[in-house]
């Protein structure tokens, strides 16, 4: 929307792209329970999207695999090439290459909530990069940044844990993008 004050009135808009398509509006996915699974998926996100935040409510997992977020396109999930860091105010830092760093520790039955703004960088060669913000049951507060340049355009997103192998037991996310 735009607003614009003219004279004695205001005037609203809505602001359109070339294609005719609203650039700021909001898409929220339906909220997934992250229960007996060891990875959520959020699948069909629509080419042009240039940022997706993940949204986490009372996540926990079943051991202490540290939770990360892996891009995908056409192609699947992609499970290498990632750079950058999590920290976790209890001094824990973790470098992976395999995701990007959620909560970079994590205890059993922890719960996580907090969210993870993933943005298009780059969209020749399909860069993302990712900034976030978590805190936990524990008291510790998480936060980190990656990148990773994709092979096509993203259109899925997946929270797991490094490893892949705890699950979840406790929690919901879902994204927005746009």
């Amino acid at each position: 929307m735009a607003t614009e004050i003219q004279g004695a009135k205001i005037v609203t808009e809505e602001i359109e792209n070339a294609a005719g398509a609203n650039p700021y509006s909001i898409t929220l996915s339906a909220e997934q329970a992250t229960t007996s699974l060891a990875a959520r998926d959020f699948t069909s996100i629509p080419a042009g999207v240039k940022e997706i935040k993940i949204l986490l409510a009372g996540v926990s997992t079943s051991g202490t695999s540290a939770l990360m977020v892996q891009l995908g396109d056409s192609g699947g999930i992609e499970t290498t090439g990632y750079v950058g860091t999590g920290y976790t105010s209890n001094t824990t830092n973790l470098n992976i290459t395999t995701g990007m760093a959620v909560m970079a520790s994590t205890i059993a039955a922890q719960t996580d909530q907090g969210m993870m703004i993933i943005c298009l960088q780059d969209s020749s060669n399909n860069t993302w990069v990712s900034s976030n913000v978590t805190g936990s049951s524990n008291s510790d507060i998480g936060h980190g940044g990656s990148f990773k340049s994709l092979s096509a355009v993203l259109d899925r997103v997946r929270l797991t844990t490094v490893g892949g192998s705890d699950t979840f037991d406790a929690g919901a996310a879902a994204i927005q993008f746009q």
